[in-house]
């Protein structure tokens, strides 16, 4: 549970990509067109997709959208919390590492808003800003468990610094939209 809702993490991009989640595309979030760029169902119970604007790479992203769903007896805020451990363990070694939970006590939902960088010496190589809103689902199969919509935003080299004083201003907003957002959801296959 631990590795699961992590867009730092190392992966390998494959040419196919399979719409596992029946999420219809391309997205259209905050006035940008999203389209299923890579997709993974790692394990039965755990599917991922991401989706990026039109000329971005996976690799070098400065915008994506993530959707995920684990399928399962998992609670929500056990997951929640996984990923907080997750982010206090790089605090170790990452200085910009932070998060804050806001729940959504209505809905049940938890949204979590973190920061995190990768450095090359004592350089800073790459800031990224992710806000990710859990949630539990119920599918159409009956099948149960919980549900990740993310927006996940990246600046490189030189570029961090102005991606910082940017995000100052920008957060409270994405995270305002991130949270009214209506989830397209889904049928696990």
């Amino acid at each position: 549970m631990a590795t699961l809702f992590f867009s730092f993490a190392a992966k390998s991009y494959s040419q196919t990509v399979k719409d596992y989640l029946s999420v219809p595309g391309p997205l259209s979030y905050n006035n940008t067109s999203y389209r299923l760029s890579w997709s993974s169902h790692p394990a039965a119970n755990y599917f991922k997709q991401e989706y990026l604007p039109a000329g971005q790479q996976s690799a070098t992203y400065t915008n994506m959208l993530i959707i995920e769903a684990v399928t399962g007896a998992i609670a929500l805020k056990d997951a929640v919390s996984a990923k907080i451990n997750e982010i206090t363990e790089r605090k170790k070694t990452d200085a910009l590492a932070n998060y804050q939970v806001i729940e959504n006590k209505a809905t049940g939902e938890y949204l979590l808003d973190f920061i995190m960088s990768q450095s090359s010496g004592n350089t800073v190589s790459v800031v990224e800003w992710n806000a990710y809103r859990y949630s539990t689902f119920k599918d159409k199969a009956g099948k149960t468990g919980i549900r990740l919509f993310a927006i996940s935003k990246r600046g490189y080299g030189d570029a961090t610094t102005t991606f910082l004083k940017t995000l100052k201003t920008a957060r409270q907003k994405d995270i305002a939209v991130l949270a009214a957002y209506k989830i397209p959801w889904a049928v696990v296959d």
